[in-house]
């Protein structure tokens, strides 16, 4: 209905609402890196039970103690869990130098004609150089090559002199790794205040990582990886206004991510746009296959002379046969790992009898998995291989599969081989990652909701500051981390820990630290040996204690995740080192914000302290930190409607309002040292903080007061002699 008054009428106006609701935000969505049996690298994955985290990711093993935490994490109450599978890099910046390995094997078919065939001698990953190419004369044909490209990532500026001074720093980052900083000395300068592009160079050359400087004609920085991955930026410092280097975001080319480290994924992708009639794939053993997609004696493949040595490539002419065995059926670990070499593959006629079709069987240590019947060689079939057993969604947990030829398999049975974990090497940075590569703790980059991060069982200093820094600042204080203790540690030795070791105590708000290290029952003793009971990291279940603690009741997150009732650990049956049962043994580690684990005669097992690491801040406890991480969160999701509004009056007053309603809610729900608004909470939109210059300027600042709630961490019961019956006798004497 038209709204314009031309006419005599009755116009219906709904108006905005003066108040508007707030979605309450997740507080109880965890995060944990870690090794896995197997499941995709550096990718995100989110589990709401255990059952669902043994069919992505695998079982239990003997490198791992991820499972393990998944596992007290469902049993204690979590039920989100976002995991990100790690193995070890050669370059944390390159995620395709993941050391990982699928294991293959191949289904064959005998009785007719056979493409031609040709093996590289060299196995992946390729060194090449800019332009090295792949030449093929494929069925006689003219030479077609398929050429590899990639220059490095660079930034330049003039050629100087520079007005440098001592003491002025650099900043850069390099392939997305850590911020690097150079500082200059004048004692490398003939002149620093006329600073040469050679001697720059040199200063730059003699600190900096992955990268290198040069100086003619001009100074240029280089990165060190040549290809599409390749980055480089400078970040800031003093020095750069006199150096003049941009402050954009260089990016390598070329069509593969790093010349130096050529895949087989690439090299199939450069080959196959390139090629005409020929096929690529990963052979066992990280060597390339090429075969043609013709078959019989008419089918030939050769390598020139000009393709590049790194491929190891014979230049003998190759030809496929008129009838004879070749592989038809190329099968591999759905994702790179050794529990792949555990697998069979079974190939049995099709159960609906057609002479075109065949059975597939997955088969693990004896045991049949799955099974997906009457499938083809034929990619238009609705049956075809490919898109059954590769199908997202209800195709293979194990194994994933690729058609190299439409001849009909003979029943028989395969094993796959040469998988790897790429655990060899692995360290810290594995773990930490790459904010450019989206690695490591950077793989959780994407999940908006991420609310508790864990590494379960990797406690080092590095690690430890890298989960604090990527909660605080990485992700703008939304995250809490849970930071597990180093294995064997005493009292004595976890106050070591965090106070010089790894220098956690007083240093955020955003993370907690828990000791000792729990015992379970032994999940898998096939895995684990013959004892009862393993010793876990307890993370995952102290943050399955924060989900129940939050789900419990409304406003549960603003309750310490501690104590004999909240605070309980289900699936725990003792503790590393029984020094925690004593009390002078936390009393020495409580002042340094370590949260003891314990129990005591009759009393359950249970977490007894909610200090973060930080006890100066603003929020010094777990609940109550978690608490107004929630308030934030909840608050910023929840007045996105203001932004971009007319900076009014009115405006200030509906946030004021709508700020208001959401508080008054959270302190029914105990948020807040009382139940008084005005003792509870402020909110000031007022013309003293939105001043004309900050209205001019694009702002409307609230500011919010909260007095939150503090845990009642010690119960002093004071005891005297009753008197009251003598002194009652004495008054009435008259004494």
């Amino acid at each position: 209905m038209s709204g314009q008054l031309l006419s005599s009428k009755v116009v219906v106006i709904e108006e905005e609402p003066r108040v508007r609701g707030i979605t309450s935000a997740p507080t109880s969505v965890a995060g944990a890196v870690g090794v896995t049996e197997r499941g995709p690298i550096g990718e995100a994955v989110l589990c709401s039970s255990f059952d669902e985290f043994q069919t992505r990711f695998g079982g239990f093993t003997p490198d791992s103690e991820l499972a393990l935490a998944a596992m007290g994490f469902f049993e204690n109450g979590g039920s989100q869990l976002w995991v990100v599978r790690t193995v070890h890099y050669t370059d944390i910046s390159q995620p395709s130098t993941a050391t990982a390995t699928r294991a293959i094997g191949f289904v064959v078919a005998g009785g007719g004609p056979t493409p031609a065939i040709l093996t590289s001698a060299a196995a992946s990953p390729f060194a090449l150089q800019n332009n090295e190419r792949l030449v093929l004369s494929v069925n006689g044909a003219a030479d077609a090559s398929a050429v590899f490209t990639g220059a490095a990532a660079s930034l330049a500026t003039g050629a100087g002199p520079f007005a440098l001074a001592d003491g002025m720093t650099l900043l850069m980052r390099v392939d997305g790794g850590p911020e690097q900083r150079l500082t200059f000395a004048a004692i490398d300068f003939g002149n620093v205040a006329q600073a040469t592009s050679t001697e720059v160079a040199a200063a730059i050359n003699a600190a900096i990582i992955g990268g290198k400087a040069t100086s003619r004609p001009g100074l240029t920085l280089t990165s060190d990886t040549v290809g599409t991955s390749s980055r480089l930026q400078v970040t800031g410092g003093t020095a750069n206004t006199p150096l003049g280097f941009p402050a954009s975001v260089a990016q390598g080319t070329g069509n593969v991510a790093n010349l130096r480290a050529v895949t087989a994924d690439e090299v199939k992708a450069v080959v196959e746009a390139a090629v005409p009639r020929v096929q690529v794939s990963q052979g066992v053993g990280g060597v390339v296959v090429l075969q043609t997609t013709s078959t019989g004696v008419t089918a030939t493949l050769q390598a020139r002379a000009t393709t590049a040595a790194a491929f190891g490539f014979d230049t003998l002419a190759h030809a496929g046969v008129a009838s004879g065995a070749a592989n038809a059926l190329r099968v591999e670990g759905k994702d790179p790992g050794a529990y792949a070499n555990n697998l069979e593959l079974e190939v049995r006629a099709g159960t609906n009898r057609s002479t075109t079709a065949f059975d597939l069987l997955v088969v693990e240590d004896g045991t049949y998995r799955e099974s997906f019947p009457n499938l083809t060689l034929t990619p238009t079939d609705a049956r075809f291989v490919e898109t059954i057993v590769n199908d997202a969604s209800n195709g293979s947990v194990y194994v994933k599969v690729t058609a190299l030829l439409q001849t009909m398999p003979a029943p028989q049975a395969i094993s796959l081989a040469g998988g790897n974990d790429g655990l060899a090497g692995l360290d810290d940075n594995d773990f930490i990652g790459s904010e450019l590569a989206k690695t490591g703790l950077h793989a959780l980059d994407s999940v908006q909701e991420l609310s508790l991060l864990l590494v379960p069982g990797r406690a080092t200093p590095a690690t430890h500051l890298a989960m604090v820094q990527y909660a605080e600042v990485a992700r703008d204080g939304t995250v809490f981390a849970v930071l597990d203790p180093p294995a064997d540690q005493s009292a004595t030795g976890i106050v070591t820990y965090v106070s010089s070791t790894a220098a956690l105590e007083r240093l955020s708000e955003f993370a907690a630290l828990y000791w000792p290290r729990v015992t379970v029952l032994n999940p898998a003793k096939s895995v684990f040996g013959p004892e009862t009971q393993v010793v876990v990291p307890p993370s995952g279940i102290i943050a399955g204690v924060f989900s129940r603690t939050d789900s419990a009741r409304p406003g549960g997150v603003y309750d310490a995740p501690a104590g004999i009732e909240a605070g309980r650990m289900f699936g725990v049956l003792g503790f590393e080192t029984d020094e925690v049962l004593e009390e002078k043994k936390r009393d020495l580690v409580y002042p340094h914000r370590v949260n003891p684990l314990t129990t005591g005669p009759g009393l359950p097992r249970f977490i007894d302290g909610s200090r973060t690491l930080k006890g100066d801040g603003n929020f010094p406890y777990v609940g109550e930190r978690r608490g107004v991480i929630f308030i934030e969160r909840s608050l910023k999701q929840g007045l996105e409607f203001a932004r971009h509004k007319a900076n009014t009056e009115a405006l200030r007053a509906q946030v004021r309002r709508t700020i208001t309603a959401f508080l008054l809610a959270q302190m029914n729900n105990d948020a807040f040292r009382s139940r008084d608004p005005a003792k509870a909470f402020f909110v000031d939109v007022s013309d003293a903080l939105n001043t004309p210059s900050v209205i001019f300027a694009g702002k409307l600042i609230a500011r919010v007061g909260l007095a939150t709630n503090k845990p009642a961490e010690f119960i002093i019961l004071r005891i005297s002699q009753d008197t009251r019956a003598l002194e009652a006798e004495l008054a009435g004497a008259g004494s």
